[in-house]
């Protein structure tokens, strides 16, 4: 009925607009699947999950899903229900809470009748590759599929491609799929995963940061947000600067500025503001060799997430991060920074936005996003960089001629 499209809701195809109601159509031997019928036609379909094999479905099963769509999409369901909506299939569950989670407004506590057990495996299995005390690579798959869409954040992708880079020993992929994991943890509601799978994932997150410190600050907000609940953190006064400055110059150049500087591990942020209207963000970390040497295979180039936020909203952009070193032998560092006018109102704020990304990801960035940024840039080197970030891109992907054009 849908041509294959998986986001088509047959309930809002014409052919089943009226005269349509739930049953179960029985296959043989016991065997039930959930479909509808027409009153007047005697007409019958089956509804097929992600293999387009028939959902099953228990005649109690029937009743609960019954209950639910008579009363949609703000019906509650009591313990007993949940349970016996907890005993059928999984494409069961994920169709039902997928719906719900799109069109009603379910309890977290829901979202716990997902298979969460595989979740726990495969993040344990996982924190203990990483950390070298045990190997994936001959163990069984551990298969997400979608079942945990409903939840939100799309995490479990990231988590099987992770589980695809260790077991192929893959570093770049690895730092890719970290990258996106702790990310979408950062902004998942919690409440909607059990204790124990916060956990496991909280300790996973808590080992992405130890196997690549430049995870460290995103790894931290996924770590929090799993243990802490689903409240965002509140904004770090830190992170917050008036935007209108005394007239006093407090320099040689006659310009008055005004700066705050905050930890984001492994970098320090720093946000000026300046009297002639503009605000400037920058970010710096410090740097071994074989950091730097890291930093060159896997990642290619770093680009920093940041956003700047006003009265007037939010707007993100991308810090392209350099490798510096001083004239006199010192530490090698990485360092970046944009520059851009103040938001309109009497506030500006700056913060980093979720974990760097490299080459690999690029391509994937807003086309918006990345004009505004390489516009910002404040050194030469940066252009430089970004000219290698096009580089890397296809002949015909419309962020060269994005990034060209912002540059000139």
């Amino acid at each position: 009925m849908n041509d294959g499209d998986e986001r088509a809701d047959a309930r809002r195809l014409p052919k089943f607009a009226h005269g349509w109601r739930r049953t179960a159509i029985p296959l043989g031997a016991d065997r039930f699947a959930l479909g509808l019928v027409h009153a007047r036609t005697g007409e019958r379909v089956v509804e097929l999950g992600s293999t387009a094999a028939p959902v099953l479905i228990s005649d109690a099963g029937l009743r609960v899903l019954a209950h639910l769509e008579d009363h949609w999409p703000n019906a509650s369901l009591d313990e007993a229900q949940q349970g016996v909506l907890g005993g059928e299939s999984v494409e069961v569950r994920r169709l039902v809470l997928a719906r719900l989670a799109d069109e009603g407004r379910p309890p977290a506590a829901l979202f716990h009748l997902l298979p969460w057990h595989l979740v726990d495996r495969l993040a344990g299995a996982l924190s203990t590759a990483l950390l070298g005390q045990d190997a994936l690579d001959t163990g069984p798959v551990i298969a997400l599929r979608n079942w945990f869409s409903p939840a939100g954040s799309r995490f479990t992708a990231a988590l099987e491609q992770l589980d695809e880079g260790v077991r192929a020993h893959d570093r770049g992929l690895i730092r890719v799929a970290a990258a996106s994991l702790c990310t979408r943890l950062g902004a998942l509601d919690a409440d909607r995963l059990p204790a124990g799978t916060r956990a496991a994932l909280a300790e996973l997150a808590d080992v992405l940061a130890r196997d690549d410190r430049f995870l460290g600050h995103a790894a931290a907000v996924a770590a929090a947000r799993l243990r802490g609940g689903h409240a965002a953190p509140s904004r770090d006064p830190a992170t917050v600067m008036a935007t209108h400055l005394a007239d006093a110059a407090d320099g040689p150049s006659g310009i008055r500025r005004e700066r705050t500087e905050f930890e984001r591990p492994p970098f320090t942020v720093r946000l000026t503001v300046s009297a002639t209207g503009r605000c400037t963000v920058s970010a710096r970390a410090t740097l071994t060799t074989d950091e730097r040497d890291r930093l060159a295979r896997e990642y290619g180039a770093v680009l920093l997430p940041v956003r700047i936020s006003g009265q007037d909203g939010a707007r993100r952009y991308w810090l392209i991060l350099q490798v510096t070193s001083s004239s006199d032998g010192g530490p090698l560092g990485l360092s970046g920074a944009i520059s851009t006018r103040l938001p309109e109102g009497d506030f500006v704020a700056a913060d980093v936005d979720g974990a760097p990304l490299g080459l690999a990801e690029a391509g994937l960035l807003d086309v918006e996003e990345v004009e505004r940024s390489v516009r910002a840039v404040t050194a030469y080197g940066a252009h430089q960089q970004w000219e290698h970030v096009a580089a890397s891109l296809p002949a015909n992907h419309p962020l060269r001629g994005v990034i060209d054009r912002a540059s000139q």
